[in-house]
């Protein structure tokens, strides 16, 4: 079983993505990174654009459990529906020093799939959003993989509630 669960520290997470990784772009030739939105002021600055101007121009909205985050945007050849990552070049990320969180815990090693829940249960569900647990739930209810502590009961603790919530009574 993995070690990784909902409330395992960032800290432990970018340690566990860097294990293995080579560095290969792999991930970034074929889609980008999210970024959330305390880091676009950051990246924006480094970059010498305004948040603005940096959204406009290299991020797209990203919807996930009903909550909306950012992507960078990709450069997409022959109508493919994935592309590389606006900032991938020749010789690696163009923003690696100042890269987001998702970009830095992107991995293909055997903590990836782990990885990858723990970003989206800690930054895209939602436990004080009705529809974003619903939304939890349908991922839960087709089989998708959790890690431990991301079951519904762990988001939303009152079983009346949490009941309410999935029955529609409870929508805001």
């Amino acid at each position: 079983m993995s070690q990784i669960k909902r409330t395992t520290k960032k800290k432990e997470i970018l340690n566990l993505a860097t294990i293995k990784c080579e560095k290969c772009t792999h991930c970034c030739e074929y889609g980008s990174g999210i970024v959330l939105s305390e880091e676009i002021k950051e990246i924006a600055k480094k970059h010498g654009t305004t948040e603005k101007e940096f959204k406009i121009k290299y991020l797209e909205p990203h919807i996930k459990f009903n909550t909306k985050h950012y992507r960078f945007k990709t450069i997409k050849k022959n109508n493919m529906p994935y592309g590389k990552c606006i900032f991938l070049k020749d010789n690696g990320c163009k923003i690696h020093d100042i890269k987001p969180l998702h970009c830095r815990v992107g991995t293909c090693n055997e903590h990836g799939e782990d990885i990858n829940i723990w970003f989206a249960i800690n930054h895209f569900v939602n436990k004080y959003d009705p529809e974003s647990i619903r939304q939890w739930n349908t991922y839960i209810k087709l089989g998708n993989k959790t890690i431990a502590q991301s079951e519904l009961k762990d988001l939303v603790s009152d079983e009346e509630k949490l009941k309410e919530i999935l029955d529609y009574k409870i929508l805001r």
